[in-house]
């Protein structure tokens, strides 16, 4: 059995700061993790990290400026890998195995592709969480880059899955490549979640489910997760945490999100498409991505200083 017993508790056993979906079945494998700490929001200078969001963000001690899932996140994987127990799942990113370890603990036979697992570091710290949490035996670690890997392990293991989840690169054309890929190799039944969907570039790959036919949602979480999925399987509902004035950014407006009521709400782009087309050239579709990315600047210059500010703070601790 595993080093640490990894047991299920009650929601409101969770550091402060952490929420978790009520209705859920929770875990917790902290200690499978020895280098996970609270991290600090403004040690990452990444556009779409939604700073303004007070769940707990976790990160490796050794490596800062990357966070993991968060909490509610991981319990997302969770509760969606029990139902596709003793089934075939991909992980496209895996960073620290968190996210890993959280699919296994819900059953599902787990290969994970990352480049960073040909390094030394990564693999062993995973490799010693996923042990310790008792589940590196229904986990095959991967060194190498999607789609190209996901393709050669499909073809060399005749594989498709079940369970996808798509949390690997997430600057365009990736996200949507590794989305194109995982479409054509999942089951009849199965369903794709995606981390970080706060990113445009990431959204593209639920529209393009969206677009060939798949039923999708989002989930309000830290970062935003999305979900896709067709045949005879149903994705976990879930509740946002009901104290966050949570709001969509413009490339997710038009999904519905997991646990709310959809209420309508005026339209600020056709507003901006009104006035503007006349006068450019652009497509109404370029011109909402540039609407979208707009948007996200204007909150991404609002929390400039203070990343700044950390920064210069990090690089003068490291120099002293």
């Amino acid at each position: 059995m595993s080093e640490v017993t990894v047991k299920e508790i009650e929601s409101n056993s969770f550091p402060k700061g952490d929420y978790v979906s009520p209705g859920f079945f929770t875990v917790q494998p902290d200690l499978c993790f020895p280098n996970m700490v609270l991290g600090n929001r403004y040690d990452s200078s990444w556009l779409y990290l939604r700073r303004n969001i007070p769940h707990n963000l976790y990160v490796d001690k050794r490596l800062s400026y990357v966070g993991f899932v968060s909490r509610d996140e991981a319990h997302i994987l969770y509760n969606t890998a029990l139902k596709f127990s003793g089934k075939k799942a991909l992980e496209i990113g895996c960073w620290m195995g968190w996210s890993a370890c959280h699919l296994a603990l819900g059953g599902v036979e787990l290969d994970v592709i990352d480049p960073m697992l040909s390094e030394p570091l990564f693999n062993e710290s995973v490799t010693d969480s996923l042990q310790r949490a008792g589940v590196k035996d229904s986990v095959n670690l991967i060194p190498g880059y999607s789609p190209q890997t996901v393709e050669e392990i499909a073809n060399n293991l005749q594989r498709k899955w079940s369970l996808i989840f798509i949390d690997g690169h997430h600057e365009a054309p990736a996200p949507l490549n590794d989305t194109i890929i995982c479409e054509q190799l999942a089951e009849d039944d199965a369903l794709i979640l995606f981390h970080d969907l706060s990113s445009p570039d990431v959204g593209q790959g639920l529209d393009y489910l969206r677009a060939k036919g798949w039923q999708t949602m989002v989930y309000q979480t830290m970062q935003i997760m999305g979900v896709a999925w067709r045949g005879n399987v149903e994705p976990v509902i879930h509740q946002p945490d009901h104290t966050i004035n949570w709001h969509l950014p413009p490339h997710l407006q038009s999904y519905t999100v997991s646990g709310t009521v959809q209420s309508k709400k005026t339209d600020k782009f056709t507003a901006v498409l009104k006035a503007v087309q006349p006068y450019t050239l652009f497509s109404e579709a370029q011109l909402f991505s540039m609407y979208s990315q707009a948007q996200q600047v204007y909150d991404y210059i609002f929390w400039l200083p203070k990343i700044l500010k950390q920064n210069f703070s990090n690089k003068k601790t490291f120099h002293s």
